[in-house]
């Protein structure tokens, strides 16, 4: 388990995207908080400007070390969660948050866990609706399952369903050596495209 997560913390958002077919990029989702992460996911789903279900995600699962995911219908036009939250997220293990609405309180905010969100409101919530905690959820308009795997950087989120992360480690690592190769060629002079074709012809040869 933790070889999966220092592969895919190695290989990046960019380079498992375009391994996963261009599949899985949560849109409008950035860390702002904290350094990359990977791990497999927790869900929860919020309404518009209220939180309970955010909490209450918290009290069923007691994971060490994964990526609360959290749906929200606010987009962003809600801080739903703030530093007391963040406090709770870091006494309890969790590696990251990823939220679909804002987060409040910036300057006061330290990882872990990391943060990813959709950027920073300071309008807050209520608590009066307990949303759902664990199913399936949306999660930047990417199908996100309990137990998939979530990867955050500084180039976005991308989401990778558990079933296929071997293949997509697989195509991951072939895509890097390739673009490592491209890179050696463009350092003699050669431009990026006619590296990409010699890389491209390596590989086939090397099949």
């Amino acid at each position: 388990m933790n070889t999966i997560k220092e592969d895919l913390l190695k290989l990046g958002v960019p380079t498992l995207y375009e391994a996963a077919g261009r599949r899985g990029l949560a849109s409008g989702l950035k860390l702002l908080v904290g350094v990359p992460f990977a791990g497999q996911a927790h869900t929860a789903e919020i309404t518009a400007g209220d939180n309970l279900g955010l909490h209450h995600g918290l009290m069923a699962t007691n994971p060490t070390g994964d990526v609360y995911c959290v749906a929200s219908t606010g987009k962003g036009r809600y801080g739903a969660i703030g530093d007391l939250l963040v406090e709770q997220l870091r006494a309890g293990g969790w590696q990251a948050i990823v939220l679909d609405d804002g987060i409040r309180d910036l300057d006061s905010l330290e990882a872990p866990p990391a943060i990813a969100a959709r950027g920073v409101c300071s309008r807050g919530t209520v608590k009066r609706r307990t949303g759902q905690v664990g199913g399936n959820i949306s999660l930047g308009g990417i199908l996100v399952q309990p137990g998939d795997w979530i990867v955050g950087d500084r180039d976005g989120v991308v989401v990778i369903p558990d079933s296929r992360v071997t293949d997509v480690l697989v195509a991951a690592e072939t895509r890097l050596s390739k673009e490592t190769r491209i890179a050696e060629l463009a350092r003699t002079g050669m431009t990026v495209l006619a590296a990409n074709l010699v890389a491209s012809d390596e590989i086939a040869i090397s099949r």
